[in-house]
């Protein structure tokens, strides 16, 4: 147990290292796609599937999930719902919820057995933005811990979305520039305009963003 753990700092450690020389040397971090653009079932219930099974491995081996879902909406609620099926129905365990986590003291969010799924914010559930209240949720309460976890933040999306200058030239993504590089890459692959689409991407190892178009 030892070796692996200090296999996996090793690795953690070589990861942040290239991540630090990539934005010393200019190199822009861009989104990682891990699902493609898809059409939206009615039920929606293969974007929860999709969702458990492409992060078959993460949520395996996390103990926190921390979603941000909050404010909650129809589309998040119903698949939520649907993910915590999905998810007991293809790992045998029951979901141990923490809604509204940020009032959670540090003893209750230790005291959630895993899978301990947390909800959030989805201004919070990412380490994305670098303004002070940005984050601190993780930074004051998940790290602590010490146990694994990762994010997943729900983002509604037009394709109206615009990409200024600015997100443009980021090296290192904040929360709306994420969203509006993410969604010009994915327009691209959405052919039918009468259907609903989502797709999901990776930025910064542990951040997870699910996209799901809305309708005005």
């Amino acid at each position: 147990m030892k070796k692996v753990m200090a296999a996996l700092a090793l690795s953690l450690l070589i990861i942040s290292a290239c991540i630090f020389y990539l934005l010393r040397t200019g190199i822009s971090l861009r989104p990682a796609p891990l699902i493609m653009p898809s059409v939206m079932s009615e039920d929606q219930s293969h974007v929860a599937s999709a969702i458990v099974h492409r992060l078959f491995q993460e949520f395996q081996d996390s103990h926190y999930v921390l979603w941000g879902v909050l404010p909650e909406t129809e589309d998040s609620v119903r698949i939520l719902n649907l993910a915590v099926q999905e998810y007991e129905k293809t790992f045998h365990l029951s979901v141990n919820f923490i809604r509204d986590a940020e009032t959670a003291s540090e003893e209750y969010l230790r005291a959630c057995k895993k899978p301990c799924w947390l909800l959030i914010s989805n201004k919070k559930a990412n380490q994305l933005d670098l303004k002070p209240e940005a984050g601190s949720f993780i930074e004051s309460h998940l790290r602590p811990l010490n146990l694994p976890f990762f994010t997943l933040t729900f983002i509604p999306f037009q394709k109206n979305t615009v990409v200024t200058d600015e997100c443009n030239n980021q090296k290192r993504l904040s929360l709306d520039c994420l969203v509006s590089v993410s969604v010009r890459e994915a327009i691209r692959k959405m052919k039918d305009p009468s259907k609903r689409y989502f797709f999901m991407n990776k930025y910064n190892e542990i951040d997870y963003f699910l996209f799901l178009q809305h309708t005005i």
